[in-house]
């Protein structure tokens, strides 16, 4: 068994300017960047597991959220700015994309992420809470073996965004 840490984490749509160590990753989001172009940052695991990291945002109409990933074709992404919530499902090529208005407008949150086989789930919380609110449960086609999985983050705004990853807390489930 092999723990998964920072350091397993590999770029997809790599940003123009990131610092990453075994505790954090800072990065700048470009302006126009959404999933899955934008930054994205992947570990791989054939386990089942449970993790939980730490991601924020700065900035009006940024993005960062979690997202389980097998091709360009099949993902799911689910992100919070300081005034929503979206969540992308690709399947097959075909999205479908939800945007629902928040009231918190907080840029920080705690992810949940869950994958038993082929069945996966998304939740977060923020820091002042002990409850995830689970956002959905999903399923991909090609992922029961493995599954790529991480933060991404996205910038609507016009401008470059600051974003961050830390405290990853990465469980096999036996």
């Amino acid at each position: 068994m092999r723990k998964i840490t920072m350091r397993d984490f590999r770029w997809m749509g790599k940003p123009r300017s990131w610092d990453k160590d075994h505790r954090t990753v800072s990065l700048s989001v470009e302006p126009q960047m959404h999933l899955p172009d934008g930054p994205l940052l992947l570990a791989v695991s054939d386990d089942d597991f449970s993790c939980n990291m730490t991601l924020s945002s700065s900035g009006n109409h940024v993005f960062a959220g979690v997202c389980f990933y097998h091709l360009d074709t099949d993902y799911i992404g689910i992100g919070i700015s300081t005034e929503s919530l979206e969540i992308h499902v690709m399947i097959n090529g075909f999205l479908n994309y939800s945007r629902i208005p928040l009231k918190e407008g907080s840029n920080q949150a705690i992810w949940s992420m869950k994958r038993r086989g082929s069945h996966l789930s998304i939740g977060y919380r923020r820091q002042s809470s002990d409850s995830v609110t689970w956002v959905g449960s999903y399923t991909l086609p090609g992922i029961q073996k493995s599954v790529s999985f991480g933060p991404y983050f996205a910038n609507e705004g016009s401008e470059d965004a600051k974003a961050s990853m830390s405290a990853l807390d990465y469980k096999k489930e036996i």
